[in-house]
């Protein structure tokens, strides 16, 4: 009876060949393989491409362990690319969004006096409703509002009554304009360095994580399993 050694990868039969000394394939009765349950994925491909439907050879002695191994692989890389796939796709329609406003807010926060348009409303406006600060403590918590007759009620403060009050307000919205603008540019650059510190993180991260997995022994393809499940979302 041939010997039946368990191998879970190319070097394990080099080994088992070298202890029998087998050096011919006329020898090739003297010992038998039997692929381990939890040969690594990524050992199995390589023992595939090195195994073939025939009589004559190191026989393999449960073909169809190696089936299920080769078709758990091929499920879960298909399942792992679709899902990296679409995720990276996600991350870059955003940045894509993201630097074309950045484009945009960097034209805008170059514009000059005269290519700014006027914000808000009219220059001759009034200057809002008079409000006073009531400090706490030493001064009422809850003030009591004015109301009743006309001298009685909160007045509004006056229009701006001279042409240097109406460019200084001029000047002013355009300075709040810049930096809004400025605001937004710098929140949108730091928008964009964590996305693309996102996508190298998951390009990298996951790949490791799915290198050790095909790499790793385990009870992936040990058996017949539904391949048709859900792609990783």
């Amino acid at each position: 009876m041939a010997q039946v050694r368990i191998v879970s990868n190319l070097a394990d039969v080099d080994v088992a060949l070298q202890d029998l000394h087998i050096t011919e394939m006329n020898q090739a009765g003297l010992v038998r393989f039997q692929l381990d349950e939890q040969a690594p994925l990524q050992e199995e491909a390589k023992i595939n491409v090195k195994t073939h439907p025939r009589r004559h050879g190191f026989i393999l002695v449960n073909p169809e362990l190696l089936k299920c191994k080769s078709s758990a692989k091929t499920a879960l890389e298909t399942s792992f690319n679709t899902m990296l796939d679409a995720s990276l796709e996600r991350i870059d329609q955003e940045l894509q969004g993201v630097e074309a406003s950045i484009v945009a807010l960097e034209v805008l926060v170059l514009y000059d006096d005269n290519q700014m348009a006027h914000n808000g409303p009219s220059l001759e406006r009034n200057r809002g409703v008079e409000h006073a600060i009531y400090p706490h403590p030493h001064f009422p918590r809850f003030p009591n509002f004015e109301h009743g007759t006309h001298q009685q009620r909160v007045s509004y403060q006056p229009t701006y009554g001279t042409q240097q009050e109406r460019d200084e307000a001029a000047a002013r919205d355009r300075r709040a304009q810049r930096a809004l603008w400025h605001a937004k540019l710098r929140i949108l650059k730091a928008r964009q360095s964590i996305l693309k510190e996102r996508r190298s993180e998951m390009m990298s991260k996951m790949r490791v994580e799915f290198k050790r997995i095909m790499e790793e022994q385990s009870d992936l393809g040990a058996g017949y399993a539904d391949d048709e499940f859900p792609p990783l979302a």
